[in-house]
C-alpha cells in the first residue's frame, strides 16, 4: 500500500469515527446507555450498523469512546490556555475560565457522565483521573512558583488545594446542569476565582 493510500485510509477512519462519535454523543446524553440503539445511531449518521462495528467493538466501547475523547480535549485545551499566560495566578485562573466554558458549551458531556455513574462510575473515573495526574504535575509547579513570589501562602499543600478546586468546579457544573443552567458558568468565573482566591469574608472580619 502506497504512503498516499495510507494517509487517505487514516484520514477516513478518523472522519468516520468522529462523524460516529458526534451522533452517538447526542443520542447517549439524551436517552442513557440502556435506552440507547446502535442501529438508531448509524441511521441518524447516515451509515449502515455494520460501518460502526467496523470502527467500534460494541454499544459499551463506543459509549466510553465519547468520555476518553472529552476528557482528553477538556485536559489539552486546559494546558493550551494555561501556556498563554506568564504569571502562575494567571494561568490557574485561565484554568477555571477554560474549564467552565468547556463544559458550558459541552453541556452533553455532562449528562453522559450523570447518566451512567452507576454502570460506569469506576471505568469513568479511572480514565479522568489518568488524564487529570497526566498534568496535574504541570498545575502544582504553577502553584508552587506562586508560593515561591509569595503569592500564595507556603503552608498550602498545592496538591491539596489543586484538589479542593477541581472538586469545588465539578459540583459547581453538576449542579449548574441538574438544576436547568439558569445561570451562566462563564459568568460566574470571577465570583468563583474571587471566593478561591480570597473568600467570602471582608478584610474586617478575617
Amino acid at each position: 500500500m502506497k504512503i498516499t493510500d495510507k494517509v487517505k485510509k487514516k484520514d477516513l477512519t478518523q472522519m468516520r469515527q468522529k462523524q460516529i462519535l458526534d451522533v452517538a454523543t447526542r443520542v447517549f446524553s439524551k436517552k442513557g446507555f440502556a435506552s440507547t440503539q446502535v442501529d438508531e445511531i448509524a441511521g441518524l449518521a447516515g451509515l449502515g450498523k455494520g460501518t460502526v462495528y467496523r470502527y467500534f467493538k460494541d454499544k459499551k466501547d463506543l459509549f466510553l469512546s465519547i468520555v476518553d475523547r472529552g476528557i482528553r480535549n477538556l485536559k489539552d485545551l486546559v494546558l493550551e490556555a494555561m501556556a498563554e499566560e506568564k504569571e502562575p495566578l494567571d494561568k490557574i485562573k485561565k484554568a477555571i475560565e477554560t474549564y467552565l466554558k468547556f463544559f458550558e458549551k459541552h453541556s452533553y458531556l455532562i449528562r453522559v457522565f450523570i447518566h451512567e455513574q452507576s454502570e460506569f462510575q469506576k471505568r469513568i473515573q479511572k480514565r479522568y483521573y489518568q488524564h487529570y495526574y497526566e498534568h496535574v504535575n504541570k498545575i502544582e509547579e504553577v502553584f508552587k512558583k506562586a508560593q515561591t513570589l509569595g503569592l500564595i501562602k507556603k503552608k498550602i499543600k498545592p496538591k491539596l488545594a489543586i484538589a479542593i478546586l477541581t472538586d469545588m468546579l465539578n459540583s459547581f457544573i453538576y449542579t449548574w446542569q441538574l438544576t436547568g443552567q439558569k445561570y451562566s458558568l462563564s459568568e460566574s468565573f470571577s465570583l468563583i476565582t474571587e471566593i478561591y482566591f480570597t473568600g467570602i469574608l471582608e478584610e474586617k472580619d478575617k
